[in-house]
């Protein structure tokens, strides 16, 4: 069965909800969007601006129209689970910025009322859908670097951080969970697998920062297909070349290394190939598309939610690991 394009609120008015409202009215320019915000200016100045529909001035009012399909949560994310089980209790479908809440206990809130409810619901999870993950998977599936044994990401970058992300209650943890859930799910899908255990190790030195927690991690991981993964994230290092970084996957035959953003990639192995990509390379525009594709034709939304509970729950592992000093087990 298939559906008209869906109506979509986005509940938060800030920088991401612009950036996913001029994508989304890039690819489908008539679709109905709306804008909700506890300051009905707000929501006002967006709709008019990204050309909405309707603004709302209530969350409360955003997800009981009648004319909302999907609630799209562009919220910091220790609104997200209150949030995702208002929409949920009123048969609202679900698409969630990430990270998709501070903690798992709070997702288990959120997915019990998801399930309940029987609503759709996914985390806006760009990563997934970057063109240098299928070259990548690609070149590791026809076998051109042999069985891949580690995987290597770096991604360093001065991050001067400001507002609610200085805030210990709102943020829940640090860099890792903010914006490392991004190459953990980078790390999950270039490892074709489950991940098995995590170790976190974090500076111990003192210097000046406004991140809780930590604003710099090194994450190993292992994969129960035997697979090793090391995560570099730090919005504390200086980067010379203003955010392209350097990593690699290594096999028994061959190495891949590529821009980590996805610009670019050298094949080293059994062929010697480069790719390059400027297109989407972050992968916003293919993520929406699927989205919207895949709510027409009645299918299932990825990614799904059992795999960001886990990308959620290696986090949670992760912090648990610095305190620990072991490896931590991911169920």
């Amino acid at each position: 069965m298939t559906k008209n394009l869906p109506n979509i609120c986005f509940i938060g008015c800030g920088s991401i909800a612009a950036k996913h409202a001029k994508i989304l009215k890039s690819l489908y320019p008539k679709i109905n969007i709306s804008f909700a915000s506890r300051d009905v200016k707000k929501s006002r100045k967006y709709c008019k601006k990204y050309k909405g529909v309707e603004a709302f001035g209530t969350y409360e009012d955003a997800v009981n129209s009648k004319s909302t399909d999907i609630i799209f949560i562009t919220t910091p994310h220790a609104y997200h689970s209150d949030i995702g089980i208002l929409a949920a209790n009123a048969g609202k479908d679900l698409i969630i910025e990430k990270p998709v809440t501070r903690n798992m206990a709070e997702l288990r809130k959120l997915l019990a009322a998801v399930r309940k409810n029987k609503v759709r619901c996914t985390v806006a999870e760009n990563y997934m859908y970057k063109p240098i993950i299928k070259k990548v998977l690609d070149i590791i599936n026809d076998g051109l670097i042999g069985k891949v044994l580690m995987i290597n990401i770096n991604r360093t970058h001065k991050n001067h951080v400001t507002g609610w992300r200085t805030d210990k209650v709102l943020m829940g943890g640090g860099a890792l969970l903010e914006g490392g859930v991004h190459w953990i799910n980078f790390l999950n899908t270039l490892a074709q697998s489950n991940p098995k255990e995590v170790l976190a190790v974090k500076p111990d030195i003192q210097y000046k920062t406004d991140v809780p927690f930590e604003d710099t991690i090194s994450l190993n991981v292992k994969y129960q297909n035997g697979v090793c993964a090391n995560l570099l994230y730090s919005w504390s290092i200086p980067n010379p070349f203003k955010g392209l970084s350097y990593s690699k996957i290594y096999g028994t035959e061959g190495i891949i290394s590529l821009e980590t953003n996805g610009l670019y990639l050298s094949l080293y192995g059994k062929k010697h190939q480069r790719f390059f990509c400027f297109s989407d390379f972050l992968g916003f525009k293919a993520m929406h598309k699927a989205f919207i594709e895949d709510y027409i034709n009645d299918l299932p939304w990825q990614p799904d939610m059992n795999r960001i509970a886990v990308e959620l729950k290696m986090v949670e592992k992760a912090y648990l690991s610095i305190k620990s000093k072991q490896f931590e087990g991911v169920e």
